[in-house]
């Protein structure tokens, strides 16, 4: 399933983009390292690990921006999606509630949590009831490829489960 990021960046070609985030994640690593209490360069640090494709480093960085301010759905969202990566399924609901408790219409964490529910907990009915209380906050709501919740509810109610997995089968890494 594409997943949702809160970060609002993509996956980068490693060869065209790696010695320039490289560079960034020593800059911030050594910003860190002097103020251990600058909230937003932990969080820049996270998103740099997140986009490398650093999920154990992401954890640890975002862990520490939320030591300084829990109350940041979108750094608790990436986190999950973190966690997610390293098949922690139960850490990456966690946190994905963490972040709708800070902000109950936090669409991300909402979406990401069905897709755990369904793709990594085979949890089609908790997907259904995330999904749902998705459409309560946005009834237009779309997921990652830009297919409307409401018709993913629909056709998974009607096609029984292959209509789930037809709607959002996990993307699987070529080779």
């Amino acid at each position: 399933a594409a997943f949702h990021s809160s970060t609002g960046t993509s996956y980068i070609p490693a060869q065209t983009q790696e010695s320039g985030l490289a560079a960034k994640i020593t800059t911030y690593s050594q910003r860190v390292a002097t103020n251990p209490q600058d909230v937003n360069a932990w969080i820049t640090l996270g998103n740099l690990y997140f986009d490398t494709h650093q999920p154990a480093k992401s954890i640890e960085a975002y862990s520490r921006a939320l030591e300084l301010n829990p109350d940041n759905p979108n750094v608790w969202t990436d986190m999950g999606v973190m966690h997610r990566s390293l098949g922690e399924f139960q850490k990456a609901l966690d946190a994905f509630a963490k972040a709708i408790a800070v902000n109950p219409a936090h669409e991300t964490a909402r979406m990401n949590t069905g897709v755990v529910l369904l793709h990594d907990l085979g949890d089609k009915d908790g997907a259904i009831r995330a999904w749902q209380e998705l459409l309560g906050i946005n009834p237009q709501a779309v997921n990652a490829n830009g297919t409307p919740i409401a018709d993913m509810l629909r056709e998974m109610t009607a096609a029984g489960d292959g209509g789930a997995k037809k709607l959002l089968a996990p993307v699987r890494p070529a080779g």
